[in-house]
Formats: C-alpha cells, sequence, structure tokens
C-alpha cells in the first residue's frame, strides 16, 4: 500500500508540472549542463523540487520533495505498471554494493523511482545510474552527467528553501 502510495506521488509530481491547474511551477535558479531547476507547489502545499536534464532524446529527473520523498525518473518508452523490487545500482560496483531495491512505476509516459535519501548522493557522485526491473531482463543505464552533483545540490537548496 505504502508503495503504490509512493508511486502514485511521484506519478502526480511528474505530471504537474504538464497541467499548470493542478501545480504552481517555478525556475529555481539558473540551469547548467542541460539540467534545469523547478519548484512545483502541488494542491497539498508541499513543494517538489526537481532537476530535469534534456540531452538528445533524453529527459531525466532527480527530485526531492519537502516531505521527504526521493525519486528518479526517465521516459517509460512504452513501459506501464508496478515494478516492485527494482534493482538500482551505481555501476561499475560489485554486486550487493550501492545497490538498493526500490517501488518503481510506470505510465507509458514516464517511469519512476522511488529512492532512499542517502542512495541519490552515490548515484550522483558516479553520475550514473543503472536500473534492472522485476522479474524481467529489461535492464538500463542513465547517464546524468558529469555535474550531477551539483545539480542534487541545488534540488536540497530548493528543498531547504521551501521548508523542507
Amino acid at each position: 500500500m505504502k508503495t503504490g502510495i509512493l508511486a502514485a506521488l511521484a506519478v502526480a509530481a511528474t505530471l504537474a508540472t504538464t497541467s499548470g491547474a493542478q501545480a504552481q511551477v517555478k525556475p529555481y535558479g539558473a540551469g547548467f549542463d542541460g539540467w534545469n531547476f523547478t519548484a512545483t507547489t502541488e494542491k497539498s502545499g508541499i513543494v517538489n523540487c526537481r532537476a530535469t536534464r534534456k540531452v538528445g532524446n533524453r529527459d531525466d529527473i532527480i527530485a526531492r520533495r519537502t516531505d521527504g520523498h526521493v525519486y528518479m525518473s526517465v521516459k517509460a518508452e512504452g513501459r506501464k505498471g508496478d515494478f516492485k523490487g527494482t534493482i538500482v545500482n551505481v555501476p561499475g560496483k560489485p554486486r550487493g554494493m550501492l545497490e538498493w531495491t526500490v517501488p518503481g512505476g510506470a505510465d507509458g509516459t514516464r517511469m519512476w523511482f522511488t529512492m532512499p535519501f542517502v542512495a541519490i548522493d552515490h548515484i550522483v557522485a558516479a553520475g550514473a545510474y543503472q536500473f534492472s526491473l522485476p522479474d524481467s531482463e529489461d535492464v538500463g543505464t542513465v547517464n546524468l552527467g558529469k555535474r550531477a552533483k551539483e545539480a542534487w545540490a541545488r534540488v536540497n537548496q530548493c528543498v531547504q528553501a521551501n521548508g523542507g
């Protein structure tokens, strides 16, 4: 149940930027290295601070909400469903090291992974992550670029500035 709620929150937060009636989106500082930053005030009053990086056909998001929820999101490429037990890891590390089993989901447009806060620090330091969807051979690698750590720092500044 909690996984479903977190997944629904991530979807709502992702979709909020496309529907101005649902949320108020404001830029949060200047962008760099393909990263752009927003602070989205949702109906509940929670602020969703997001870093979005568009490079080529990619559209990657790292985000933290003022209620403490942290997630990453990529294009779903047609994937749909609830992916409990998704494995997210830092590339190049031995199995079991810097690896997290997390809830994930996709709606056909976006795919998201609800993450432990500490995991993001490791992922942005590496500048990339891999995901493996449960019960399938569906895997992917997401390159966040050389300035991902700075992007995550900006997300955290946004959260602090908005009372989180």
